[in-house]
């Protein structure tokens, strides 16, 4: 009786986060990092608020949260809503990952600008005039490092400067990228000692519920059904050597690496190093090869595991690639005078990302924050596939049942 006692009198670890707000929440990143919070012993009592714009008919709400998650349908670029949101949530924390996915086609593009500047913009005026905001945590991305291919690249390799755009032919600068260096560098500069801001630089993400990248990869090696019928499967298609490195990261190394941030934040003495004002790259430690490993893991899964269900890979010669997709941009560019895009799988961003090497360090995060990501990427990929192809066949059924 007495060791029962004794147990239920141990104090609970102290509220360091308290309550919470997540812009994006219903996104890919977003779900993770809600889910991370909920768990997290010493967020203490408070909430965790998410404000998406696409909250109504999301799937990337969480269900059975009893009652500690909130979710708020509007947008960043609001201010008058933002300003309302603060003042009635009084979060201690922000987590600003909102942000228009990478791909989103050209009509689209404007809202880079609108969200990822102008929202971040209105977001941090509202929480340097709130009462109760003491961290801001911003999700830029590795994609906004300049000059690329990169090699265990640091947090002080340049940033793509403000000014530059060269994207309509798929080539140079992507609107993405410009403005999360752009909202990057917002967010840092207005780093006081009353509101501290940082920014985590995730490399290539993935992880159950991860769209961009995966479908498009998904799509290609799609035989129709079962891979047993009589149709042939299409082949897969490989660029290059295979071998080019790119670090990635897992949804939950990069959540966990949003918790540890905004707890440096709150509680600068716990950390072995300058947080405030910081920029820190996320990866999973262990960059793979993109086309033998990460490639090959959606392969894997997609054609019912294992080698065998490979089959035959045919391997473009990566001078082939650049050279037909060289052609294509430039058949694009004459006989539409600009006004269409190439495919996105001929633009220069393809090209680099298929045949170059993307990998960076991750030591800082390491020594200052004691961040140390789980390495499993074989098996969250094969998790990844299987929910995404589960997902499809979900909506297919729905589809079927509707006619």
């Amino acid at each position: 009786m007495a060791a029962r006692t004794a147990r239920s009198l141990t104090p609970a670890p102290p509220p360091i986060l308290g309550p919470v707000l997540v812009t994006g929440g219903c996104g890919f990143l977003g779900y993770h990092l809600v889910a991370h919070l909920l768990a997290d012993p010493e967020r203490g009592s408070g909430r965790v608020y998410v404000l998406d714009r696409h909250v109504a008919n999301s799937e990337n709400r969480h269900a059975g949260d009893d009652g500690n998650v909130t979710y708020i349908e509007g947008s960043v670029t609001d201010a008058a809503l933002v300003a309302s949101v603060l003042q009635e949530t009084r979060p201690r924390v922000i987590f600003h990952a909102a942000s228009p996915p990478a791909s989103l086609p050209p009509p689209r593009w404007p809202e880079f600008e609108a969200t990822n500047v102008t929202g971040t913009a209105i977001l941090l005026a509202a929480a340097a005039a709130s009462e109760t905001v003491r961290a801001f945590v911003y999700t830029s991305s590795a994609d906004v490092y300049a000059d690329p291919p990169h090699h265990n690249v640091t947090e002080t390799h340049p940033l793509v400067a403000a000014s530059e755009y060269r994207a309509r032919r798929g080539v140079g600068v992507t609107e993405y990228m410009r403005t999360k260096a752009a909202g990057q560098r917002l967010v840092l500069a207005a780093n006081t000692p009353a509101l501290r801001t940082c920014a985590l630089l995730p490399a290539h993400m993935y992880g159950e519920r991860s769209s961009q990248g995966l479908r498009e990869i998904l799509d290609l090696c799609d035989d129709g059904g079962d891979g047993r019928g009589w149709w042939p499967r299409p082949p897969l298609v490989q660029l290059g050597a295979g071998n080019n490195l790119m670090d990635v990261a897992s949804a939950a190394n990069v959540a966990q690496a949003h918790i540890l941030a905004a707890k440096a934040l709150v509680e600068p003495d716990r950390t072995r190093g300058v947080v405030a004002g910081q920029s820190f790259n996320v990866t999973d430690g262990r960059p793979v090869a993109f086309w033998n490993e990460h490639v090959r893991a959606v392969w894997k899964e997609a054609r019912g595991g294992g080698e065998p269900g490979l089959g035959n890979v045919i391997v473009v010669p990566a001078w082939v690639y650049v050279a037909i997709a060289w052609v294509v941009r430039t058949l694009f560019w004459v006989l539409t005078l600009g006004t269409v895009l190439a495919p996105a799988a001929f633009s220069e961003q393809a090209i680099l990302y298929s045949l170059g090497e993307h990998t960076y360090s991750v030591d800082k995060l390491r020594d200052r924050l004691g961040f140390e990501p789980v390495q499993d990427h074989d098996e969250i990929m094969r998790q990844t596939v299987r929910w995404e192809l589960d997902r499809r066949q979900r909506c297919l059924e729905e589809a079927r049942k509707a006619i």
